[in-house]
Formats: C-alpha cells, structure tokens, sequence
C-alpha cells in the first residue's frame, strides 16, 4: 500500500472511531407535567461530561445546530432543548411571535427534562444559553443542583446574591460591549453579586461586539461578529474542560 493511501486509510479509520456526532438525531422526552415533546441530542450517548443548550429567540436555528455540533465533535453528549415545538423563525417579526407565544412554566419543564434525561449514570453537566435562552439556562440552573457549570451568552441574569447562591457550580457571561448599558452595567453586578454569593464567575466582554454577535439571523447579519463568536467559542470550550473535568 502506498504511503498516501495509508495515510487516506488512516484518517478515515479516525475519523469513523471518534466520538464525534453521528448527526443531530431527535430525541423525545416527557415533561413533568406529562407533556411529550422533541429535543435533539448530539455526540456520545455515554460521555462523562453533558452539555444542554437552550436556543435564543429564533429557535432551532442553523447556528444552534452548530453549537450542539461543535461541542458534541469535542466529546460531550450534548442534548439541544427546543422550546418552540418545531418551529423557528428567520426574521425578527417571526422570532417575537414565537417568543411571545411562550409558556415559560412549560419551557422550564421541558428544560428540566432535558435535564433529568442525562442523569441515567454519574456524570458531569453544564447549561448554555443564548440571549433569550440565557435566562432560561440560568434559572435551569438555579432550580437544578446537578448543573455543575452554566454558560451564558450575552442574555440576562441576575443581580442578586441570595438567588445565586444556589448555584451548584460557576457561570461563565459572554456579552458584546455594544450590548448596551444596561446588559453591560447587569454583567458588572452580576459579577459582584457572584462574589457576594461565593460562586465562581467569569465575565468576558468583548469590545466592539454588539447583541447576538454570534447569530448570522440577528439584524439581518448587520451585527454577526465571526471573530467575536470565535473567541466567545475557545472561552466556553476552556471554561467546559476546567470545569466538566
């Protein structure tokens, strides 16, 4: 055989051995409430280290598939909520009638069960949200000891010491400085509210960057920062090693 067809022979061996995704596949889960619904769920089924993700107004979108691939490609099993049954949104007018149209009691269930479905074995996970996903993955936080590190991506949080100090684990806030003051100036009591709280965190903000720079459908792409969502990307995948394991 020659050198290059080994090597061809190599990489595809490789590639075919790795944990990576096998693709997005649905994943039907039950709510409290006995509510079924479809999530999706990426990467090895039996990692030790899990990760949920909460979408941002627009839904599944092809960017938060990206995200549950790329983390799933890193080894994590990875289950991606959807709170929006289905559908999703390519403009701002359509992404504000699904989120208006949100039962939160019911996006909280569904978030929890995600939850709950990757407690079959002992194992580390964490909660990422994006903008309006953020504040969902943060209160999943709070209510869900399990979640050992949450990740927020220019959303809302809070500013109170008591709230976080059910916090099993430390948070990560990624915001754009364009964000506007008051995302900002909430990052900044965020981040002394955690100190209060005894709870790790680490705030990064990036200048320049304005709300969702990492979301090609926000603005119509006006705002879509492929550096910034880069950096915000190897800063979430550092805080996931150091904390997950």
């Amino acid at each position: 055989m020659s050198r290059s067809r080994a090597r061809w022979v190599l990489y595809a061996v490789l590639f075919a051995a790795s944990p990576v995704l096998a693709a997005i596949k649905p994943l039907a889960l039950t709510t409290a409430s006995s509510r079924s619904f479809v999530s999706y769920v990426a990467g090895p089924r039996t990692a030790s280290a899990c990760v949920v993700l909460v979408h941002d107004w627009f839904g599944v979108s092809p960017s938060y598939k990206e995200a549950a691939e790329r983390l799933a490609e890193q080894g994590y099993c990875v289950v991606a909520t959807d709170l929006y049954d289905g559908r999703s949104a390519t403009s701002h007018e359509e992404a504000s009638a699904l989120l208006g149209a949100l039962d939160g009691n019911l996006a909280a269930e569904k978030i929890d069960a995600a939850i709950k479905s990757l407690g079959d074995r002992p194992r580390k996970l964490a909660i990422m949200g994006f903008s309006m996903g953020a504040r969902h993955a943060l209160a999943a936080a709070l209510r869900n000891s399990s979640v050992q590190a949450t990740v927020l991506w220019y959303g809302e949080t809070t500013q109170d010491a008591e709230v976080l100090r059910r916090l099993a684990g430390p948070v990560l806030v990624v915001v754009g400085s364009r964000d506007g003051p008051a995302t900002l100036e909430h990052s900044l009591g965020f981040a002394k509210a955690a100190d209060a709280a005894g709870v790790g965190a680490e705030i990064y903000i990036y200048s320049g960057a304005a709300h969702a720079f990492a979301q090609p459908l926000f603005n119509q792409g006006r705002t879509y920062d492929p550096v910034a969502a880069q950096t915000a990307w190897r800063l979430t995948e550092d805080f996931l090693r150091r904390r997950l394991y």
